[in-house]
């Protein structure tokens, strides 16, 4: 088994946010939809007798933040299970390089780099005997096409639905490739085979990728891809530890 050194991710911290916001948001919807209704309970009984509508304006301003909170909670609960099904293919992911790669890998889960003022977050990192593998894992489901070098891809979630843009996940791995060799370049450390991968783990998903050096894999070719990888030179516990060591600092 690798040694794991992070477990906790960005999402499950965003899916915490998130719970957490709606738990509150609960309370305060039916909460403020108490106060429009003995609002406008009051007002008509005051229009009636006095035919003022004072207190019906402020229950119909108070509907209106209940609504508005209603499909802010609506939005939260499909936030939830997005981030949930991103979770589920994050934890696969972390499962399998755990069970596929031996102790002599080192396995970072959501993995914050910081040079100066420039950071990357990185979904998993390995650091082995034979490279530095930095994994960028998305759980899009449908069809996805474009560029290694474009801006954008298009994703088609279900047959006949418009193509709907996503952002291409290769320029962002080159860009936490960068900011590794920054943070390797300030500790002195010599260390050329850095190497990025992107994964769709939904088994569902289907790409036609123009690949540039960063492969699209799915979680068991990623795996394949390491243990197959033969880079400038094999490295040693010594030129790992200060590796390690590097990333931990920099979290």
């Amino acid at each position: 088994m690798a040694r794991l050194l992070t477990e906790e991710t960005s999402l499950t911290r965003k899916r915490q946010a998130v719970l957490a916001e709606t738990g509150v948001l609960g309370k305060l919807v039916w909460v403020e939809a108490a106060v429009v209704a003995l609002l406008a309970a009051a007002g008509l009984i005051r229009w009636w007798r006095q035919d003022t509508t004072t207190l019906l304006i402020l229950a119909a301003v108070g509907a209106l933040f209940v609504l508005a909170h209603a499909l802010k909670l609506r939005d939260n609960d499909r936030e939830a299970k997005r981030v949930q099904a991103g979770l589920k293919g994050e934890a696969e992911v972390t499962r399998l390089l755990d069970a596929k790669l031996d102790t002599t890998h080192y396995l970072l889960n959501d993995c914050t780099i910081k040079v100066g003022r420039t950071s990357a977050q990185i979904d998993h990192l390995v650091v082995a005997p034979n490279g530095i593998f930095l994994l960028e894992t998305k759980n899009w489901r449908g069809h996805i096409e474009g560029d290694a070098a474009a801006a954008q891809w298009s994703q088609v979630r279900a047959p006949g639905e418009v193509p709907a843009p996503v952002h291409n996940p290769v320029i962002q791995v080159r860009r936490q490739i960068d900011t590794l060799n920054a943070l390797l370049r300030r500790h002195a450390i010599d260390w050329p085979d850095v190497r990025g991968m992107v994964l769709f783990t939904s088994p569902r998903t289907t790409w036609s990728i123009a690949e540039d050096g960063i492969p699209v894999l799915r979680p068991d070719q990623a795996v394949e891809a390491i243990l197959r990888f033969r880079g400038t030179r094999s490295y040693a516990e010594s030129d790992i530890t200060p590796v390690v060591n590097a990333l931990m600092r920099s979290r």
